[in-house]
């Protein structure tokens, strides 16, 4: 039987739609994050409109031949927008972020802005100084505080762990201001001055503790 013209038509749309997507990037190169959010929708179209057919392959087959990763990576991504959207892949375009990460900020990040500091930041190459500081205040900020050490009758080995956890601590605390100081250029003078009057506040209240403890040892 001789294939209509309709369905001849169809599949020779569907053909030039295919190239069309993948001749957009030859190779997609895109593995989690490290690619647009137009290419990670470009995946998904693929993928659920089942254009990948008019190559006459399996979707398990296309996505190394055409795309250049496997199957379940190409899934992974397109599992990546759905769950979190576009706003994902704009920001892993301009900082390295774990998806852990991401889930912990993921509320400051909204319709292609990161909010921090009452500041919305667009997500765009000449912020990404400033969209990195934000990234790892905001993610310092959502770590889970240790509990405090009970009592000064603690035994030995719990107080050691505690303090441990507060060097432990105390070192993320300065990775991330450390991080904020290192794209200080980007900020407005009045978020400096915050900064330095913060950072001022803490050094007090620790020569306080530092002052409590050699009183101690009298």
């Amino acid at each position: 039987m001789k294939t209509s013209l309709p369905k001849k038509a169809a599949e020779a749309a569907g053909s030039f739609e295919l190239g069309t997507i993948v001749g957009q990037r030859k190779a997609f190169s895109l593995i989690a994050g490290r690619c647009s959010a137009a290419e990670a929708a470009a995946l998904r179209r693929l993928r659920d409109e089942r254009l990948y057919q008019s190559s006459r392959l399996t979707w398990k087959a296309f996505c190394p031949r055409h795309l250049g990763m496997s199957r379940s990576q190409a899934d992974h991504v397109i599992q990546l927008l759905e769950e979190f959207g576009p706003d994902y892949f704009e920001l892993t375009q301009l900082t390295k972020i774990s998806i852990e990460t991401y889930r912990a900020i993921a509320p400051a990040v909204k319709e292609g802005h990161i909010h921090f500091q009452n500041e919305a930041i667009a997500l765009l190459p000449e912020n990404s100084g400033k969209v990195a500081a934000a990234v790892a205040a905001l993610h310092e900020a959502a770590r889970p505080v240790p509990a405090p050490a009970s009592t000064e009758a603690a035994p030995a080995n719990t107080r050691a762990g505690a303090m441990t956890a507060l060097k432990e601590r105390a070192d993320q605390v300065v990775a991330g201001w450390s991080q904020l100081v290192a794209a200080r250029c980007s900020f407005p003078p009045a978020e400096r001055q915050a900064m330095k009057n913060l950072i001022a506040k803490t050094r007090l209240e620790l020569e306080r503790l530092e002052r409590q403890v050699w009183n101690q040892g009298r």
